[in-house]
């Protein structure tokens, strides 16, 4: 039998493989419907995702419990443990490993497997199974130096994207923009600091100012997509390249990267590690560990110069914002944890490991504990004071006053989604249904997602009729278009959530469901949403707009805000555990 593997970013109808055929075909990305019924067609044989190998949480449980194994094995002077933090860099790469080897088991020992081109999978099934995988050439006209390839990451960036990837790459550790920098006044009166590395952590440390107003707090951006150009009066911001300095830290690095060696010869005795050390993405870590020896330095030069008298971390899951709050829980500060979305999965593999883990609602909650096995005494419900703008009002607006069909579009090739797909499956219906209704089709973008690209996504999927009946809208989401949605339809998008908050029908597209940590079926577990099952359903929105009642205890599921003072008690609580242990 001859398989076909196609990776996410080549399309099944063209390139050398195209032309032969094929007994089995394996996406390793995500399509739609219609993109599985056109290609099965197109091969004669049955083509299906990779992720239907999938087997729930305990293929994530398993993937814990093997980066477990390197805990507490390189902890520096300041207490940090870089495996813990630097870890949670190779889940993709071990969940891909484990979906291999499970689809290695479908394969007869004569099969002869291709892969469309070289990459992380190709990489690890030649290790799996040695000299029975073929990989195809990338086309000759993307060989021709490396020019065309960066033209074809630039087009999808931002301006301010390409500048963050420019220094992530060439200054990861700021110690060429601690020198460019300009800096700032250290604050006079204690501060909340608030580290961010992107615009929706920032939104969610600004919604945090804005619920404790007499309380001083202190952004500090990593890069350039956390900055806040007018924050609250209560909130002030700094780069956090302006506190990193020149140090020799040669000593140290000999020292941890010593012990690096040592921890990655000993889980290289675990298959996964061994393939993983073999392919080079553990030796990857290396340079990250680095780097991040001189982004924990700037991060105790905040800590050391700056009245910092708790830490409030809205993404804890990106290494680089996670260290300030574990220097805080070693000094003895009060730290929170809380997520800039609506779930974060992530907890599926770190460790909970802040003082206190804020969640927005009980479907917050929920998930953490039923699903990622968060200790519940670790959370507590406290969001955001609702903004003035988010009050219920369905039941005060008419179709009328509601002209907008809100299509809340995602960032979904960042795992293995082909967007596209997604779009053929679910904007032309859309578009029709605008048309049918006297409706506009509002495709609102993600902040990672490039809109010259969507922009031609959408020239090639929908017609002229359609398109005219369409409009893409970057930046935030803002008021207007929630107060004029007559619905909104989406994915898994935090969306969602306001969406029923406000009293809006949101439609979720279950079938095209690209994040596989369970965000659909808490939605739908608490009601904050109408799951869709196949595109077809599309045309009976109408039906389910009409019959459709937000409840209040939806919305008390979604969000309960923090008590006005609860802030104050934290601080309170953490000074006097701290005086009482010093006597």
């Amino acid at each position: 039998m001859k398989i076909l593997l196609v990776h996410p970013e080549d399309d099944p109808e063209e390139g050398p493989w195209a032309t032969q055929t094929w007994e089995r075909v394996v996406d390793l990305g995500l399509g739609g419907v219609a993109s599985y019924d056109r290609w099965n067609g197109f091969f004669g044989c049955s083509v299906r995702s990779l992720n239907s190998l999938r087997t729930g949480f305990d293929d994530f449980r398993q993937v814990r419990e093997l980066l477990g194994r390197g805990c507490e094995r390189l902890i520096d002077e300041h207490g940090l443990d870089w495996w813990e933090i630097l870890s949670i860099l190779l889940i993709s790469e071990m969940e891909t490993l484990i979906l291999l080897q499970r689809f290695l088991k479908t394969v007869g020992s004569s099969d002869e497997i291709y892969v469309s081109r070289p990459g992380l999978h190709a990489s690890l099934l030649k290790c799996l199974l040695p000299d029975r995988i073929k990989t195809f050439r990338v086309r000759r006209r993307a060989q021709k130096g490396r020019l065309p390839h960066y033209v074809r990451v630039f087009k999808k960036l931002s301006a301010q994207q390409m500048i963050d990837v420019f220094w992530d790459k060439y200054d990861a550790g700021y110690q060429l923009r601690g020198r460019l920098v300009k800096k700032r006044p250290l604050s006079k009166r204690p501060v909340v600091l608030l580290p961010s590395a992107y615009v929706n952590v920032s939104r969610t440390g600004m919604a945090y100012a804005n619920t404790f107003p007499d309380e001083n707090f202190l952004l500090v951006a990593t890069r350039r997509s956390g900055w806040v150009k007018n924050p609250p009066r209560n909130v002030a911001t700094a780069w956090l390249s302006s506190y990193a300095a020149v140090r020799d830290r040669s000593a140290e690095l000999v020292d941890i990267e010593r012990r690096w060696q040592s921890l990655v010869k000993e889980l290289a005795e675990v298959t996964e590690f061994e393939i993983l050390n073999r392919t080079g993405y553990l030796a990857s870590l290396v340079n990250w560990l680095r780097h991040g020896v001189e982004v924990r330095d700037a991060w105790r030069d905040v800590l050391d110069s700056e009245p910092v008298e708790a830490v409030l971390c809205a993404d804890d899951s990106n290494p680089f914002t996670r260290i300030p709050l574990l220097l805080a829980q070693k000094r003895g500060l009060p730290n929170i944890a809380c997520h800039h979305g609506a779930l974060d999965s992530r907890y599926v593999f770190k460790r909970a490991l802040a003082d206190a883990i804020w969640v927005k609602g009980k479907l917050e909650e929920d998930y953490l504990v039923r699903k990622c096995g968060v200790p519940r005494e670790r959370i507590e419900i406290a969001a955001p004071a609702l903004p003035a703008g988010w009050k219920e009002s369905r039941q005060s607006n008419g179709d009328a006053s509601r002209p907008y069909l809100l299509f809340i579009s995602e960032a979904a090739e960042v795992s293995g989604g082909r967007p596209a797909e997604f779009y053929r499956d679910v904007l032309p219906p859309l578009a029709d249904l605008a048309l049918a209704t006297g409706r506009e089709l509002i495709v609102k973008l993600h902040p990672a997602e490039s809109e010259s690209e969507r922009r031609g996504m959408l020239a090639r999927v929908l017609s002229a009729r359609q398109r005219a009946a369409t409009r893409v809208v970057s930046g935030p989401l803002t008021d207007d278009l929630l107060e004029k949605a007559w619905c909104g339809v989406t994915i898994l998008s935090t969306v969602a959530i306001e969406c029923a908050i406000r009293g809006i029908p949101c439609f979720l597209c279950k079938w095209l469901e690209f994040w596989p940590y369970g965000y659909i079926e808490q939605y739908l577990r608490f009601g904050a949403g109408i799951g869709l099952d196949d595109p077809n359903e599309i045309a009976k929105i109408p039906d389910y707009v009409r019959q459709y009642s937000g409840s209040p205890e939806i919305i008390g599921n979604c969000w309960r805000a923090a008590a006005p003072g609860r802030l104050k008690e934290l601080f309170s609580g953490a000074r006097q555990e701290f005086e009482t242990a010093a006597s």
